[in-house]
């Protein structure tokens, strides 16, 4: 059986598998955005829901440290209810969106 490393590919072979790589990205990134998309027509009070730190996270496929940080550094909005933090869908919807190239 071959190891995958020993195949030699050229060039053009290469650069298609980078494009190819580079659509799933943005494919993935469509599909969360139609995801909160369904979410907010299926409901409208959904899009002004708001997440914990957890969910947030889970939301933006990161880890609950790193949502504390963006909060901690203002990259992401956030709402304090009391002393606990919540975001929006929308707050979730603009950094991904402010994240894309």
């Amino acid at each position: 059986m071959l190891n995958p490393r020993q195949i030699q590919t050229d060039a053009h072979t290469a650069n298609l598998t980078e494009l190819l790589l580079k659509k799933l990205e943005s494919y993935e990134r469509s599909n969360k955005e139609l995801k909160a998309m369904v979410c907010a027509l299926s409901n409208p009070l959904d899009y002004a829901q708001l997440f914990t730190e957890k969910e947030a996270a889970a939301l933006l496929s990161i880890s609950q440290k790193n949502t504390y940080l963006l909060r901690k550094e203002g990259k992401i909005h956030y709402h304090q209810v009391g002393i606990n933090i919540r975001y929006s869908l929308r707050d979730i919807l603009e950094y991904e969106e402010g994240c894309r190239r």
